[in-house]
Protein backbone atom coordinates (compact mmCIF):
# COMPACT_ATOMS: atom_id res chain seq x y z
CA UNK A 1 0.00 0.00 0.00
CA UNK A 2 1.18 3.53 -0.56
CA UNK A 3 1.24 6.26 1.37
CA UNK A 4 -0.03 9.68 0.40
CA UNK A 5 2.44 12.45 -0.97
CA UNK A 6 3.42 15.27 1.95
CA UNK A 7 1.62 18.45 1.75
CA UNK A 8 4.83 20.14 1.61
CA UNK A 9 5.87 17.99 -1.65
CA UNK A 10 2.61 19.11 -3.25
CA UNK A 11 2.96 22.59 -2.62
CA UNK A 12 6.53 22.15 -4.33
CA UNK A 13 4.78 20.39 -7.59
CA UNK A 14 2.01 22.93 -7.36
CA UNK A 15 4.45 26.27 -7.36
CA UNK A 16 7.34 24.83 -9.35
CA UNK A 17 4.03 24.20 -12.37
CA UNK A 18 2.83 27.69 -11.62
CA UNK A 19 6.05 28.89 -11.98
CA UNK A 20 6.93 27.24 -15.62
CA UNK A 21 3.19 27.88 -16.97
CA UNK A 22 4.14 31.87 -15.97
CA UNK A 23 7.09 31.69 -18.03
CA UNK A 24 5.52 29.79 -20.89
CA UNK A 25 2.21 32.56 -21.09
CA UNK A 26 5.85 35.50 -20.65
CA UNK A 27 7.63 33.66 -24.01
CA UNK A 28 4.24 33.35 -26.12
CA UNK A 29 3.26 36.94 -25.66
CA UNK A 30 6.76 38.05 -26.62
CA UNK A 31 6.04 35.54 -29.20
CA UNK A 32 2.64 36.99 -30.44
CA UNK A 33 4.05 40.18 -30.50
CA UNK A 34 6.86 40.19 -32.97
CA UNK A 35 4.49 37.54 -34.98
CA UNK A 36 0.97 39.67 -34.73
CA UNK A 37 -0.71 38.08 -37.82
CA UNK A 38 0.16 34.07 -37.51
CA UNK A 39 -1.05 34.50 -34.23
CA UNK A 40 -4.26 36.13 -35.31
CA UNK A 41 -5.02 34.08 -37.79
CA UNK A 42 -4.26 30.82 -35.69
CA UNK A 43 -6.49 32.52 -32.98
CA UNK A 44 -9.46 33.32 -36.05
CA UNK A 45 -9.29 29.56 -36.67
CA UNK A 46 -9.58 27.91 -32.89
CA UNK A 47 -12.42 30.27 -32.41
CA UNK A 48 -13.94 29.42 -35.95
CA UNK A 49 -13.57 25.17 -35.35
CA UNK A 50 -15.20 25.68 -31.47
CA UNK A 51 -18.02 27.76 -32.92
CA UNK A 52 -18.30 24.53 -35.26
CA UNK A 53 -17.87 21.78 -32.94
CA UNK A 54 -20.40 23.73 -30.88
CA UNK A 55 -23.62 24.63 -32.15
CA UNK A 56 -23.31 28.50 -31.76
CA UNK A 57 -23.67 30.91 -33.98
CA UNK A 58 -21.99 33.74 -31.96
CA UNK A 59 -18.91 32.27 -31.86
CA UNK A 60 -18.78 31.04 -35.03
CA UNK A 61 -19.19 34.41 -36.63
CA UNK A 62 -16.78 36.11 -33.78
CA UNK A 63 -13.86 33.51 -35.64
CA UNK A 64 -14.70 34.81 -39.19
CA UNK A 65 -14.55 38.40 -37.60
CA UNK A 66 -10.90 37.60 -36.20
CA UNK A 67 -10.33 35.96 -39.13
CA UNK A 68 -11.00 38.88 -41.29
CA UNK A 69 -9.36 41.30 -39.30
CA UNK A 70 -6.18 38.88 -39.57
CA UNK A 71 -6.79 38.72 -43.17
CA UNK A 72 -7.02 42.93 -43.87
CA UNK A 73 -3.60 43.51 -41.80
CA UNK A 74 -0.18 43.74 -43.83
CA UNK A 75 1.49 40.74 -44.04
CA UNK A 76 4.88 43.03 -44.08
CA UNK A 77 5.17 45.76 -41.34
CA UNK A 78 7.49 47.45 -43.59
CA UNK A 79 4.84 47.42 -46.28
CA UNK A 80 1.93 49.02 -43.85
CA UNK A 81 0.73 52.44 -44.16
CA UNK A 82 2.68 55.41 -42.24
CA UNK A 83 0.92 56.15 -38.64
CA UNK A 84 -0.86 59.52 -39.07
CA UNK A 85 1.13 62.22 -37.55
CA UNK A 86 -0.73 62.71 -34.16
CA UNK A 87 0.49 59.14 -33.19
CA UNK A 88 3.65 59.72 -34.26
CA UNK A 89 4.03 62.78 -32.02
CA UNK A 90 2.46 60.76 -28.83
CA UNK A 91 4.59 57.96 -29.30
CA UNK A 92 8.27 59.35 -29.10
CA UNK A 93 9.50 62.51 -28.89
CA UNK A 94 10.73 64.12 -32.02
CA UNK A 95 13.58 65.50 -30.55
CA UNK A 96 15.99 64.45 -27.33
CA UNK A 97 15.23 66.81 -24.71
CA UNK A 98 18.06 69.11 -23.50
CA UNK A 99 17.13 70.93 -21.13
CA UNK A 100 17.36 74.87 -22.27
CA UNK A 101 19.79 77.42 -20.01
CA UNK A 102 17.67 80.35 -20.85
CA UNK A 103 15.30 79.52 -17.62
CA UNK A 104 17.80 78.64 -15.03
CA UNK A 105 17.79 81.40 -12.53
CA UNK A 106 21.07 83.16 -12.17
CA UNK A 107 22.54 81.98 -8.66
CA UNK A 108 22.99 78.33 -10.35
Amino acid sequence: MTRPARPSRIRWWLRTGALLTIIGVMRLARIARAHERPTISLAGTVITVIGISLPNEAVLVSGFLVLLLAMSMPSDPASAPARPCSARLWSSPLTPHTPSSRNVPPWR
